[in-house]
């Protein structure tokens, strides 16, 4: 019970506070991080997506955060878990 109650917590302050808000890591993803047809190779950090609508394709070992503003600031709009993808309405996508 405890551990679902700090799983829970740590979900809910990620929702209130946005991906831009977490302690960045030392160290980058690992793998390729596709946002709208562009590829980033061990990304780190907060990437424009240069439009409304992005679509990502998470081949990294790290959950990307897709954000409704630039700068990757304010509450995130969805995630892509690795291995995943999706497309969404979102400005910007955050990866640690």
């Amino acid at each position: 019970m405890r551990r679902l109650l700090a799983v829970v917590g740590v979900t809910l302050t990620t929702a209130v506070l946005g991906p831009g808000s977490l302690p960045a890591t030392a160290a980058a993803g690992t793998g390729t991080l596709i946002i709208n047809g562009v590829p980033h190779t061990d990304p780190h950090g907060c990437y424009p997506s240069n439009g409304f609508l992005v679509s990502v394709v998470n081949r990294t070992d790290r959950t990307a955060y897709v954000s409704p503003n630039g700068g990757c600031f304010g509450q995130y709009e969805g995630w892509v878990l690795p291995g995943g993808q999706a497309t969404m309405n979102g400005s910007s996508v955050y990866i640690d």
